[in-house]
């Protein structure tokens, strides 16, 4: 661990996750109390089980975000068997143990249960940071040695979790997996080649459930089968537009008496779109917004190629998957489980990403000071620096050209040897700099820039040779 004094945490995402954390507390009691009445409990039984893993979660987080994010490297390959079993054990143990919902997709343990997906989430991420950066550069852009080993990987994770079937968690990984692929350097043409052959797996193995074949036939058309596979689609729908602009007000919902299933889970959206209307709902797709971009600007000023891939993965587990919750409940794409995160009623979920956010606030307090771990590969040169400049982000415009032109030229999360990157250096002290790692900064005059470009040239540039 880095014996160097850290910096704080980035506050304003402290702040975004335990509000919507505890934004989904009220909301969980709100959709769901009528719903344990019908089942025969006490309206409070799904709020007193999700006010048991908020305080798991929270515990997890503030331990998560003091623990050095650099000891996730050593468990990576431990946390990926491990994860890897417990998948296993989901298909091989009796159904009275891991069945639930007509799928085998949890793990019992006396009273408790959890669903080895959502950690597979995390260890997927980890193990994939701490592999790709000890691929060299030929190593990662190579058919033999970058992208099957990385197909390999993933696919197992993915298609262990189709057999329990979880369909869309499975979709889930290959999204958060292809955007570290990406972002560690990858070229581009295999990882088109990766998501289309992926498609087509995906659309083989879809004949294969009757229930994703009707949730695809109702997603054309809810009202050829208003009374089975349509049915959700459409009260999702009823839910949303009865709210308005301003919605019923809190607790007034009407579709969350037993005409949306889940509607304290997978639907949740629902209820808040009727509860809070257009303003509620917009404000939550805000606040998302929001956690993502300071998820991503973290990544983009870490120095650790390492801490940079984790913090994109975490990031895009986290948005991604409340985007694909949104999208489902608005009909925009083809009705799937997944959870809203920090707000649905789902232990293993909240738990998991609450711990996620942790890591990430920890990366966060290390941005400024985090040396590089040593890379047992031939492809980092880094020199060490005395004086580190202030950065600002950019402009969203001159990012994203920047992201468009490297092409698969080197690691995309910051742009070396350009102007343009997700972060510069401030122009307010002119400071000359010669740092090579997860970024290359130069500030100053044109003259200097000129001199530092040139010195670059006859060395490497990059935490990656170019």
């Amino acid at each position: 661990m880095s014996t160097t004094r850290h910096g704080t945490p980035d506050y304003l995402l402290l702040a975004l996750t335990v509000g919507l954390s505890i934004f989904g507390l009220v909301m969980v009691y709100s959709a769901s109390f009528f719903i344990a009445v019908s089942e025969g409990h006490s309206q409070i039984y799904y709020l007193v089980r999700q006010s048991f893993w908020l305080t798991l979660g929270m515990l997890g987080l503030f331990i998560a975000q003091r623990i050095d994010y650099r000891i996730y490297r050593k468990w990576a390959v431990g946390g990926l068997v491990l994860t890897l079993v417990m998948l296993g054990l989901t298909l091989l143990l009796p159904e009275s143990i891991t069945g639930g919902g007509g799928a085998q997709r949890w793990l019992r343990i006396g009273p408790l249960q959890f669903q080895p997906a959502e950690v597979a989430k995390f260890t997927l991420i980890v193990y994939l940071a701490a592999w790709l950066i000890s691929r060299g550069d030929d190593k990662l852009k190579s058919m033999s040695y970058g992208l099957i080993p990385f197909t390999l990987v993933v696919g197992l994770f993915c298609g262990l979790i189709v057999l329990q079937p979880n369909l869309s968690s499975a979709a889930l990984l290959g999204l958060i997996a292809c955007a570290i692929y990406f972002a560690a350097g990858a070229n581009l043409l295999h990882i088109g080649a990766g998501i289309l052959t992926a498609g087509g797996l995906m659309l083989v193995v879809i004949q294969f459930f009757g229930h994703a074949i009707d949730r695809l036939r109702v997603f054309q058309d809810p009202w050829i089968d208003p009374r089975g596979a349509g049915f959700q689609p459409i009260h999702s729908l009823y839910a949303l537009a009865s709210g308005g602009i301003f919605g019923r007000g809190l607790g007034q919902s009407r579709e969350k008496f037993l005409w949306l299933y889940s509607a304290h889970a997978d639907a949740i959206f629902s209820i808040i779109g009727e509860e809070l209307g257009l303003i509620g709902t917009l404000t939550l797709v805000v606040v998302f917004v929001t956690l993502a971009y300071r998820g991503y600007r973290i990544a983009a000023r870490c120095h650790d190629p390492f801490a940079a891939l984790m913090a994109i993965g975490i990031t895009t587990w986290i948005s991604v998957q409340a985007f694909l919750n949104m999208a489902v409940v608005s009909s925009l794409i083809p009705y799937t489980g997944q959870t809203l995160p920090f707000i649905s009623y789902g232990g293993t979920s909240l738990l998991m990403c609450l711990w996620a956010m942790g890591v990430l606030l920890n990366i966060s307090k290390h941005v400024h000071e985090q040396p590089a771990q040593p890379i047992v590969s031939p492809i980092v040169e880094r020199r060490r620096t005395l004086n580190q400049p202030r950065r600002r982000p950019i402009g969203l415009i001159p990012a994203l050209a920047a992201l468009v032109r490297r092409r698969h030229r080197g690691p995309r999360v910051s742009s070396p040897g350009r102007r343009y990157s997700f972060a510069r250096t401030s122009s307010r002290p002119p400071t000359t700099v010669a740092t090579r790692g997860w970024r290359r900064l130069s500030s100053g005059s044109a003259s200097t820039r000129r001199r530092t470009r040139s010195t670059d040239r006859e060395g490497s540039g990059g935490w990656r040779r170019r």
